[in-house]
């Protein structure tokens, strides 16, 4: 684990999560790691494989729209939020 603050939506709820497990489980851009676009990018991820799954489009922004404030909340609370 790095000494780096990670960014990742499990890491902002405490759980011991380092970004670069993202990066490297959901072949994310290792330049978005320890920052907030670590979660932009499995934000994307997750909604192109919602709509590749048959998931509505619309569906699947209104659950992105939804995560991205949750997010935000939670970079809030940690002190975070640039």
């Amino acid at each position: 684990m790095s000494d780096k603050k990670s960014y990742n939506y499990l890491a902002l709820r405490g759980a011991p999560v380092d970004d670069m497990e993202y990066v490297d489980t959901f072949g994310l851009d290792p330049e978005s790691a320890y920052s907030n676009k670590i979660n932009e990018d499995m934000l994307q991820y997750n909604y192109k494989r919602a709509v590749e799954d048959g998931m509505e489009p619309e569906q699947a922004a209104q659950i992105k729209k939804d995560a991205e404030r949750d997010i935000r909340e939670l970079l809030a609370k940690n002190g975070m939020l640039k």
